[in-house]
C-alpha cells in the first residue's frame, strides 16, 4: 500500500504524531511518504533562538519519503498555507490513499482539491480539542461554519473517512461540523512503548540531578507550560500535600512568559525547594523524566504526554472531561473537578494514602499502552481503515 500523509509541519525529534504514525506504517511495509513545509516547528518547542526553514527538496529518514515543499502561501505565523507543487508530488509519488491532518484549515482544503483532481481517496483525522476551538468569537464561528456547510460537503466525493483520535475529537467533529458517526472510524494518539517505558536507573539519575532522594514520591507534569494547562490548580493542590507526603512535584516542559516565575510563587515557602521547572526537555530524554515520577497530572488542557507517561508506568490524574478519560478505561488513572484544587488533591491523597494501589495503578498503564496506544497498534489500526475504505468495506468502529 502507498500513503500520503499532508500535514502542514514535520520536525523530527518531536512527539507528534506526524514523528510517528508514517514510520511505523513504514516498518509494517507500508510505501509511506510525508508531504508538508519547510517552516520550522518553532512555537511548540518553546525555544526562543530564531530558527532557519528546512531546503526544499526529498529527504529520507526511517524509510519515509519526506517532501519539503515551499509555502506559497502563509497566514496566522504559518499555521495556514499552502504548497508549491502539491498535486504534482501526488501525481510522481501514486498513493492509494490520502491521510490528511487536519479536518480544517488552507492547506486541508489544496489536499482535497488535489485528491478530487487525481481521483484520490481521503481520510482527514481529527485532534481538535475543546480548547482550540472553544470560546470562539463571530469570526472563528464563520470560519467554522464555513468548512461545515460549504467546504466539506463540497468535498464529501473524496473523503471516505473521518478518524477521530479521542472522544473529544469525536464529539467536535460531529457538533462542530456536522460529520454523522457512521462516517467516522476511531483512533487514538500514541506512544512508542519501545522508547517510552520504566527505566529505574534513568529515573534515579535524573532525580538525583534534581537533588530529589530516591524515595520521595514525584508528581509530574510534562508539555508546554501556558495558561490552558492550568499548572497553577495543580501547585495549589500539591500545597496541600506537600509536607505530608515530603512531595516533590516535578513540571516538564518550556513555560510562556512569566509563568515560571507565578508557579514558583504559588509554592507554599515550606515546599518551595520541592518544586522543580526543567524548562524544554528534547523528546528523546523524556522517558527519564518520565521514569522519575510516580503520577502524572494534566490539570487543564491535555496532550501527546499523557500517552507517554502512561507508557513510564505513571499513574494519570486528569479533570473530568471527555478529553481525558478513554486514557484512563484500565483503572489506571483518576479524574478530578476540573479547576478545582480541592477536588484534585483528594484525588491525589487517595492514590498516595495507598502504595499498594499506586503500584497497581503503574501496571495497569503500562498495560493500557502496550494494549491500545501503542504506536505499532495505532499503525495497524490506521492502515486497517485504509484497507477498508480501497475495498470499500468501511466501517464505524469505537475503542472506548
Amino acid at each position: 500500500m502507498r500513503v500520503a500523509h499532508v500535514s502542514v509541519y514535520y520536525q523530527e525529534g518531536l512527539g507528534y504524531e506526524e514523528n510517528h504514525l508514517p514510520f511505523f506504517q513504514a516498518a509494517m511495509g507500508a510505501h509511506v511518504s510525508i508531504i508538508t513545509s519547510t517552516l520550522p516547528f518553532a512555537t511548540w518547542q518553546g525555544l526562543e533562538r530564531p530558527q532557519t526553514e528546512t531546503v526544499p527538496g526529498v529527504y529520507e529518514e526511517r524509510g519515509v519519503r519526506i517532501h519539503r515543499l515551499n509555502a506559497r502561501f502563509r497566514f496566522r505565523k504559518g499555521t495556514q498555507l499552502l504548497l508549491d507543487g502539491l498535486e504534482s508530488v501526488l501525481r510522481e509519488t501514486k498513493p492509494d490513499i490520502l491521510h490528511i491532518h487536519s479536518p480544517i484549515g488552507s492547506l486541508t482544503v489544496q489536499a482535497l482539491s488535489a485528491a478530487r483532481s487525481l481521483g484520490l481517496p481521503a481520510v482527514i483525522d481529527c485532534h481538535l480539542w475543546r480548547f482550540l476551538t472553544y470560546p470562539r468569537g463571530p469570526v472563528r464561528r464563520a470560519y467554522y461554519q464555513l468548512f461545515r456547510r460549504l467546504i466539506l460537503p463540497h468535498y464529501a466525493s473524496v473523503i471516505e473517512r473521518y478518524i477521530p483520535l479521542g472522544p473529544e475529537p469525536e464529539h467536535i467533529l460531529r457538533d462542530l461540523f456536522g460529520i454523522p458517526h457512521s462516517r467516522m472510524t476511531h483512533s487514538t494518539l500514541g506512544a512508542d512503548t519501545r522508547s517510552f517505558r520504566y527505566d529505574e536507573s534513568a529515573g534515579l539519575e535524573i532525580r538525583r540531578s534534581l537533588g530529589i532522594p530516591d524515595e520521595a514520591r514525584v508528581i509530574l507534569f510534562g508539555g508546554r507550560i501556558d495558561p490552558g494547562k492550568e499548572v497553577e490548580v495543580l501547585v495549589e493542590a500539591w500545597n496541600s500535600l506537600a509536607d505530608k507526603y515530603g512531595l516533590y512535584l516535578l513540571l516538564v516542559g518550556p513555560a510562556a512568559r512569566g509563568i515560571a516565575e507565578r508557579l514558583t510563587q504559588a509554592a507554599h515557602p515550606s515546599a518551595r525547594s520541592r518544586l522543580v521547572l526543567t524548562g524544554f526537555v528534547p523528546n528523546a530524554e523524556l522517558p527519564s523524566y518520565m521514569s522519575a515520577a510516580d503520577i502524572a497530572v494534566w490539570p487543564g488542557n491535555t496532550g501527546i504526554a499523557m500517552n507517554e507517561a502512561m507508557a513510564c508506568h505513571n499513574v494519570l490524574v486528569h479533570s473530568d472531561e471527555a478529553a481525558g478519560r478513554h486514557l484512563t478505561m484500565y483503572g489506571n488513572g483518576v479524574a478530578f473537578e476540573r479547576g478545582n484544587a480541592g477536588s484534585l488533591s483528594r484525588a491525589l491523597d487517595s492514590i498516595l494514602a495507598d502504595p499498594l494501589r499506586l503500584a497497581d495503578m503503574r501496571l495497569r498503564s503500562r498495560r493500557l499502552a502496550e494494549d491500545v496506544f501503542d504506536w505499532k497498534v495505532v499503525a495497524a489500526r490506521t492502515l486497517g481503515i485504509y484497507n477498508d475504505v480501497l475495498r470499500g468495506t468501511n466501517m464505524s468502529t469505537a475503542i472506548w
